[in-house]
């Protein structure tokens, strides 16, 4: 009895274009050309912006100061000049009027060196100079590609000066940085690319699991009841737990098989981009990443998936209507998302404290099978007590059914 409810609310949602579009299409092309699009579209903004020419002005420098040659001499910059005069020195020298060109967008940024640099320089004080430019804009790279320059000029007149003084090139290189940390990273390349895209495969898998449940609950649930189809089931030769399980089993299939339309997405792209683009960072991602630990990330999504498709399934059938039903599920997404973002922060690593908490344990110890180097103890946990959590709420949805005054609210 439970395969054939099973198999009538299944072939119900096939015949419907938007279940199709939700388990197949969004995970399998929507999704990955829409995050494609984004990071594109991104790089080539920060690209751009780095590339950006910027206009300045440099307030009381002489002919003499190393920056403005330095300044002259990259490709990035260019020197502001006053097209109302012959003569660039035509602009007033007052903090006033510098704020006034950068907010007005004549120059990006004022260079302001003091008078007394030269002085300073000589007597070996340290010399305070000010970048004004407008931070408000998040895209500027003013205060980095200005402060790169001011960094090699430093190095520069710290050299000269000590050439002066008679000290070797050697003996520069120990003055100025006494000690040079070398990186050694013990991490394996496994290790290391599962620890970065444990988090982000989890943050794509997981949501997708909740929204691949959470249309056809909906549909199984609210919407039998506003075409009146829920009467008729109810008064089949059926008990309320062969009904719940056989809905249950419905929205189960569409939400892994959202979770293994994004795995085969990700394998899928990442094999065309890997192999039309030939970049060699998704090559390596292709090689390192086994099917082995992408069977063991899909096997710990089960018990959590089960628990959201009682869950919806629960809220489905208490709503009165359709459109309350998708009221109710708007805020489930929190209930997914806040754990998750504990589970990327740095620092949070998967123990048997962590190992307690629901969702932030699923997506840790994803992470941790992608490394390649986990404790089978508590993944085993882990994996055991969320399907006990699921047992608890299945055994809800079929209580649940049970009440006519949820039934027939």
């Amino acid at each position: 009895m439970i395969k054939t409810i099973y198999l009538k609310e299944l072939t119900e949602l096939v015949r419907d274009k938007k279940t199709l579009i939700f388990m197949i299409m969004l995970p399998l092309f929507i999704f990955p050309a829409l995050f494609g699009s984004i990071t594109f579209f991104a790089a080539k903004t920060v690209q751009k912006e780095q590339a950006r020419v910027l206009t300045y002005w440099v307030a009381n420098a002489t002919e003499k100061n190393a920056i403005v040659d330095l300044l002259a001499q990259e490709s990035g910059f260019k020197a502001y000049v006053d097209e109302s005069s012959d003569s660039e020195s035509a602009v007033d020298h007052k903090t006033d009027d510098w704020e006034k060109m950068v907010r007005s967008g004549k120059v990006d940024f004022v260079l302001e060196i003091p008078k007394t640099f030269d002085d300073e320089l000589a007597t070996n004080v340290q010399s305070q100079w000010q970048l004004h430019f407008n931070n408000a804009e998040l895209t500027t790279s003013v205060w980095h590609r200005v402060n790169g320059l001011v960094n090699r000029l430093n190095k520069q007149l710290t050299h000269d000066k000590l050439i002066l003084l008679d000290v070797s090139d050697a003996e520069i290189a120990g003055l100025v940085h006494p000690i040079q940390l070398v990186k050694v990273d013990i991490a394996k390349a496994k290790e290391s690319l599962g620890t970065k895209l444990g988090g982000m495969i989890s943050y794509i898998l997981l949501p997708l699991c909740l929204m691949g449940a959470i249309y056809p609950a909906v549909d199984i649930g609210a919407g039998e009841k506003e075409r009146g189809t829920l009467e008729s089931l109810l008064i089949a030769p059926v008990s309320s737990m062969q009904l719940v399980l056989g809905k249950l089993l419905t929205i189960v299939t569409t939400s892994f098989l959202s979770a293994m339309m994004a795995v085969i997405s990700l394998a899928l792209w990442g094999f065309i981009f890997a192999q039309a683009l030939a970049v060699k960072a998704i090559s390596d991602i292709i090689g390192t990443l086994g099917l082995m630990d992408l069977g063991l990330a899909l096997l710990m999504l089960v018990p959590v998936i089960l628990f959201f498709s009682a869950l919806v399934l629960s809220i489905s059938i208490y709503a009165r209507s359709f459109k309350e039903a998708q009221n109710y599920m708007a805020p489930l997404s929190f209930l997914v998302f806040a754990p998750l973002i504990i589970a990327m922060l740095p620092g949070i690593n998967l123990d048997w404290q962590w190992a307690m908490v629901p969702i932030t344990n699923v997506a840790l110890a994803i992470k941790e099978i992608l490394k390649g180097d986990f404790d089978w103890l508590i993944i085993g946990f882990i994996w055991c007590s969320q399907f006990i959590i699921s047992l608890f709420m299945i055994l809800f949805a079929a209580f649940w059914f049970k009440r006519e005054a949820v039934l027939f609210r």
